[in-house]
Formats: structure tokens, C-alpha cells, sequence
């Protein structure tokens, strides 16, 4: 009686420990691609892996884990870790038609320029000649104030550029500050008016006046301002090219008479006039040419303000 008891109570762990390996033990599923059996035959086996026996580590040690386990990736805080991305396939190298990067290393860089790349044209103005540009721009602004305080009338134009030719800020004379007009009228820097000014009002006007019997110097007539062309008889640019020259053919008197600028009889009246004014045009002009200097200023006088070394004058 006592060995059938013991008899029934093994049977009964066993049955209990099949339940629980059946419970712990995942079965597999069949896909939904593999065929069902066929009628008649036996499905086939299913391999249940049995979990291996481990001896139990004697008391005081620490078991220590199979190489296949790996570590609990839960945190402290109880929160589950986040899945790390997969590593990314390496890129496949760039084929000949792909784009490539802007980027030229400098030790491939080009020393040449493209064929196809487009010509810049040469620079024309320096960093100096832009100084000097800003330099005469302020001049000129100051002179335009200087010559309307004096009471003269004109107007400033658009900037010539021609080539070597041109005039900053051209002024068109009026009427100077004592009354007397140019005819036609002028095309020349400001400095160029300012100096006609000076010397019609303190030089010409006294000067026609004793020569004249008290008669005033009504107009200018000018033959030439700003024209682009060479010197006369030379291959180098004219004064009259910068706009820093005038050509004064004659003078028109108040009491109607005209005085022209050539060669007259000396001691004439006209003759003691055009040597006063000529004498006085040295001074506020670097320049002063006319009858007898040589042929071509035989009819006018040449009046420019060019700078000469050491401050110099050429009056002849």
C-alpha cells in the first residue's frame, strides 16, 4: 500500500513538470507557404529543445553567464533602452557621370584659365588714379563755390569721358563776376574759369579802360574750349583735350568796338592793350601763347592752366 502511494505521487510530479515544459517550450508555426501533408501520411515530427540541466554554483560564487547570453540592456530607471539604428551599407563609388563635389583640392587646382572662360578687360583706373579722382572732385566742387562767391554765373555739366579726353565737372561761363560775358559759350574745368575771372576783372577791364577812354569789356570771344585733339604742330595731347584751356580771339567793347587779338601797330592803343592783358594773363595762366610766339597762335591768345614743374610759367 505504501509503495503504490509513492507510486502515484511521482507520477503526479511528472505529469505536472510536462505541463509546465509544454506552457515554457514555444512551439513553431507553419508558414503559410509550406504545404499542408498529405492524406494518409504522418505529420511530421516536431523537435522540442529541452532545456539542458546546469549544475547549481556552489554556495558563495556567482554563476557565470554562457557566451551566449547577453547583459540586461534595461536601465536603472526601469525604462527600456532604445534600439540603435543599423550601421549603414558603405556608399558604392561614384560613377563617371555622377556630380562632383565643388570642392578642387589645391594640389589639383588649375594654373591656367578655362578656354571657354570669358576675358576681363585690363584695369583702366589704379587704386591711385581713383584717389586722385576723389582728390579733384573735392577741388572742384570748392572752386565751383569759390567762382559763385565771387558772383559769376555758369552751370556744371555732366562729366566728359573720351578716351584720353575729358573734363571733370565742365562749367559753362555765363557772365563772369564783372559783368562781361563769353561768347560762345565755354566747356572747360572750373579752375580754367576761375583763373578767366581773375584775370578779366583785375587785369583786362582796368587795362581796357585806360587804353579806351573809360570803356568797359562788354564780351569774350572765345575760339576754343574743351575739344579732344592733339597739340597743333605735335603728336601730344592738347590742354584743350583736359578742358584746362582757352582760346581768346577777341575782346568786344562797351562803346561797340571790337579789339581783336593779332599783330598791330606798335603804340597804339590796341597795341599798349593787348601787351597789358597779355602780361597779366602770366599769373593766374601757366601758360599764355599768341601773335609772335609762332604761326599757330598768330589770331588768338592761348590761355591753360597746366601744371609745370616748380610751379613754372611758359608766357611767351
Amino acid at each position: 500500500m505504501r509503495g503504490r502511494k509513492v507510486w502515484i505521487a511521482a507520477a503526479v510530479s511528472l505529469l505536472a513538470y510536462g505541463a509546465r515544459a509544454e506552457e515554457a517550450v514555444p512551439v513553431p508555426r507553419t508558414s503559410p507557404e509550406a504545404e499542408a501533408p498529405t492524406a494518409g501520411e504522418p505529420p511530421p515530427p516536431v523537435h522540442v529543445p529541452v532545456p539542458e540541466d546546469r549544475p547549481e554554483p556552489p554556495a558563495g560564487e556567482t554563476a557565470t553567464p554562457s557566451p551566449e547570453a547577453k547583459p540586461s540592456e534595461t536601465p536603472a530607471d526601469g525604462k527600456p533602452a532604445e534600439e540603435k539604428p543599423a550601421e549603414l551599407a558603405p556608399a558604392t563609388s561614384p560613377s563617371a557621370d555622377a556630380p562632383q563635389p565643388a570642392y578642387v583640392p589645391p594640389e589639383k587646382a588649375r594654373t591656367q584659365p578655362e578656354p571657354s572662360a570669358p576675358e576681363t578687360p585690363p584695369m583702366e583706373v589704379t587704386p591711385a588714379q581713383t584717389v586722385e579722382a576723389a582728390a579733384a572732385v573735392e577741388d572742384a566742387v570748392m572752386c565751383e563755390k569759390e567762382l559763385k562767391a565771387r558772383g559769376a554765373e555758369f552751370t556744371v555739366g555732366e562729366t566728359i569721358a573720351d578716351g584720353y579726353c575729358g573734363v571733370l565737372r565742365p562749367v559753362s561761363v555765363k557772365r563772369l563776376s564783372n559783368g562781361t560775358t563769353v561768347e560762345p559759350g565755354t566747356t572747360f574745368l572750373c579752375r580754367t574759369a576761375l583763373a578767366l575771372d581773375i584775370w578779366v576783372g583785375e587785369s583786362v577791364e582796368p587795362s581796357a579802360k585806360a587804353e579806351f577812354k573809360g570803356a568797359k569789356v562788354k564780351a569774350l570771344s572765345q575760339a576754343s574750349t574743351y575739344v579732344c585733339r592733339a597739340r597743333a604742330s605735335e603728336s601730344r595731347i592738347s590742354e584743350h583735350s583736359r578742358g584746362s584751356a582757352i582760346d581768346i580771339a577777341g575782346f568786344v567793347l562797351s562803346d561797340g568796338r571790337t579789339v581783336p587779338v593779332e599783330a598791330v601797330t606798335p603804340g597804339t592803343p590796341e597795341d599798349r592793350f593787348a601787351a597789358a592783358v597779355r602780361r597779366a594773363a602770366c599769373g593766374p595762366f601757366r601758360t599764355v601763347l599768341g601773335p609772335g610766339t609762332d604761326s599757330d597762335h598768330g589770331t588768338h591768345l592761348h590761355l591753360d592752366i597746366a601744371a609745370r614743374s616748380n610751379d613754372a610759367t611758359y608766357c611767351r
